[in-house]
This record gives C-alpha cells, structure tokens and sequence, in this order.
C-alpha cells in the first residue's frame, strides 16, 4: 500500500487490496479501478467483477464478517472507508450505487462476448467510468487479455487500432515522472 495524501489508502498496480475470507471494511472506490476475483477449490482465480470510482468493493463484510472476493487494483486507485459517516449528506447513494453495481455486472459479463475490437473498446469506456471523455490508465495487456477473454497478441491489436482511430490517444508525462501510462479516451 503506498501513501496516500488523505485518510485513505492508496494501492499501486496489482497490490492485493484484500484476501476473500478476511475481515475487513467495506470501501468506496474514490480513483482508479479494482479487480474482484472469487477463488476456486482448485486455488484458481476467476473474474467476478471489476469496480470503478464510485463503486463499492466489501460490503459483504458489514453482513458476513469476510470479504467474498480477492481484490487488486487494476490500475492505481484509491480507496475510502465505506459507509463515509456523519458528514456525507442523507439521500438515496447506496440505492444508486447498487444499480450501478447490477448495471456494471452486465456490462463485465459483455466483455467476454463478441467482436474483439468491440470487447476491448468496452472494457476501455468501462474503465474510463462508462465511456466519459477523459483519462483513463490501463492495466497491463496481459490482464486486458485475461478479462475479455482474449489473447494478449489480439488485445494488442485491437488496442493500436483503437490508438489508430484516435479514440485512444497516449498522454504525454513530464520528463523524470513514472508511473503508469495514462491514455485519453474520445467520448
């Protein structure tokens, strides 16, 4: 976990933010995005679901006692303790998050299906929080591969195409910071 310049913690890519079975918070995905995996008998991990800003990832925990997935973060992200408290104004957010959440298990599950292209173009949109203009970091090809059920030679392909038409445009960093690669994403 590395320093965050808040109460929250902050998880670079692929730290494992918690193991299924584990006691723990829930928490609000403030930035970035998570991988929820459900552990197999075998010890294989499977995709479950992926959580971006805004979404919930544990809350599980506040009925069972454990969390039911393992959670990485898929690019860096930062997490806040969930539910906020006293200060976070009364309406119907958890209403909202949860369809949110029924809505982003759908559109997970369409990543698995259809046109190559299409696939990564979705996870892409997903993850830059449903297809807003803006920034999005990308994790690594091999995971894009891994989620879409694909292989990492296609997923290559279909990522230069989707730089090729423009809808995935390189940032530029200034000289001396590293970190991940974000992209620009056309709306």
């Amino acid at each position: 976990m590395q320093e965050s310049t808040s109460a929250s913690p902050a998880f670079s890519h692929g730290e494992r933010i918690f193991e299924a079975g584990a006691a723990g918070l829930a928490w609000r995905v403030v930035s970035g995005s998570v991988r929820l995996d459900r552990r197999e008998a075998d010890g294989q991990l499977w995709l479950a679901n992926l959580a971006v800003a805004g979404d919930i990832i544990g809350a599980e925990t506040l009925v069972f006692g454990a969390y039911t997935f393992e959670a990485t973060a898929l690019s860096p992200c930062v997490l806040a303790p969930w539910p906020e408290g006293d200060g976070v104004p009364a309406d119907n957010s958890l209403l909202t998050t949860l369809a949110g959440a029924e809505r982003r298990a759908a559109k997970v599950l369409a990543l698995r299906y259809g046109q190559a292209l299409e696939r990564v173009r979705r996870l892409v949109r997903l993850l830059a929080r449903d297809g807003e203009a803006g920034s999005v970091v990308l994790p690594s090809r091999r995971e894009m591969a891994d989620i879409t059920a694909l292989t990492l030679e296609t997923v290559s392909r279909a990522v230069s195409a989707l730089r090729q038409s423009g809808e995935l445009q390189p940032q530029r960093k200034p000289r001396g910071v590293a970190g991940p690669r974000s992209f620009s994403v056309a709306a």
